[in-house]
């Protein structure tokens, strides 16, 4: 019992600071009209060794480094965070937007993936863990600067009642195809990253594989989910709830996604997708109470005690950090309008969507955590690349409330 407790009260001591501090800061950012991830963004830096560790080291020590039990039930908060997601997708609402969302989804993903793929390309060779690594590392970079989070932009758009609004439901159709093609995006750029170099067999396969999984779980998925929904109401058993099914599906999607050769956040995606028309009203606030109470909180703060913030304190650091948000913001923006253009938007609806769609909160974070544990970001460009998603997350709210003051109350959704 000695040595349980030897391991036990650390862990507890950890745990209990972790959601302390991540509940307090995500009270203050809601308070502030921030999105309560961007308290939850800031925890693992203000516990972390730049700056509670500069004051109060013990305390810093009871969560840096991550211990191994916190990094387990942060993967977990990773694949609950993604099937939730998943659960935002209406694909009624996306197939009533099909032309206006492929176009601006395509500019919005591509024009930013291209810019942050030259930038990976020209940066100095001492950001890169090795010279080798070059075309890994810039799609690393490309994959995080493209994607978009879902949460920020529904968070603010709810608070404004602008989710019926023809802007309202294509931002949050736009950010869920984005995300999607992430999440496959990422898949192909690890397995490249792994190997080091594209292989065309091993890419080949890879998409194969990717394909077959997707139909598969398109096909047979929604029959085996209704199967499960129907068998937790027929047995009406406290221990087989609809929450217990979410749970099972989406941690064996992550599974057999990993199994195949796949990113876990894949398969919890499509788990959100599958689930989705089963939710009831109670099961689908248990999950959310669940998901976003407990376990995404510990994903979005031991992302941040990865973080050392005087690595980013050098002038030419600094000036990385400065060009990588440029080019977040402005690609995401050009994309926008370059997609825009084939679309009957008008200029105060495409200003809506460029700035809802800026936000990256914790998609960005899924990719460079990604990238610094199999070794393709140094801990610099990982810092930068959390600054990114922070700056992005905490400059949205405000300037999407101020842009939709100034659309005209009267545009109905479905006009696009």
């Amino acid at each position: 019992m000695a040595i349980e407790s030897e391991l036990l009260l650390p862990f507890l001591a950890g745990m209990t600071l972790v959601l302390a501090v991540a509940h307090t800061l995500g009270t203050v950012a809601d308070r502030l009209g921030f999105a309560p991830v961007v308290g939850e963004l800031l925890t693992g830096l203000v516990l972390g060794p730049s700056i509670l560790g500069v004051v109060a080291p013990t305390v810093t020590s009871i969560v840096v480094p991550v211990p191994d039990r916190l990094a387990a039930l942060a993967s977990l908060g990773l694949i609950l965070l993604l099937v939730l997601a998943g659960t935002e997708v209406d694909v009624q609402t996306v197939r009533r937007y099909v032309r206006p969302t492929i176009a601006l989804a395509t500019g919005a993903s591509v024009v930013p993936f291209l810019l942050g793929f030259t930038l990976g390309w020209v940066l100095p060779a001492r950001f890169l863990v090795t010279p080798e690594q070059r075309l890994p590392f810039a799609l690393f970079l490309a994959t995080a600067l493209s994607i978009s989070a879902v949460p920020v932009a529904v968070r603010v758009l709810i608070d404004l009642d602008a989710m019926d609004r023809t802007v309202g439901q294509l931002t949050l159709t736009v950010a869920v195809v984005i995300d999607a093609a992430g999440w496959v995006a990422l898949t192909i750029v690890s397995d490249i990253a792994r190997v080091g170099q594209i292989d065309p067999l091993g890419l080949g396969r890879t998409l194969l594989v990717l394909a077959v999984f997707v139909g598969v779980t398109l096909v047979f998925g929604p029959r085996i989910v209704d199967t499960l929904f129907d068998v937790t109401a027929y047995v009406r058993s406290p221990a087989l709830t609809g929450f217990s099914i979410v749970i099972v599906v989406g941690l064996a999607m992550a599974g057999g996604s990993l199994a195949l050769g796949l990113e876990a956040v894949l398969g919890a995606f499509l788990a959100g997708v599958l689930v989705r028309n089963r939710l009831g009203t109670e099961t689908e606030r248990v999950f959310q109470m669940v998901t976003l109470g407990l376990f995404a909180p510990i994903f979005f703060a031991t992302a941040g005690l990865r973080v050392d913030l005087s690595g980013l304190l050098t002038l030419d650091t600094l000036l990385v950090a400065g060009v990588t948000l440029a080019v977040a913001v402005l690609g995401k923006a050009l994309g926008v309008v370059l997609g825009a253009t084939f679309t009957d938007l008008s200029r105060a609806e495409t200003v809506c969507l460029a700035i809802g769609l800026n936000a990256r909160g914790a998609m960005e974070l899924v990719v460079a955590a990604l990238g610094l544990a199999i070794g393709i970001l140094t801990p610099t460009i990982y810092a930068v690349v959390v600054f990114v998603a922070i700056v992005t997350s905490i400059m949205t709210p405000p300037l999407l409330r101020r842009a939709l003051a100034h659309l005209p109350d009267d545009v109905p959704a479905g006009t696009v």
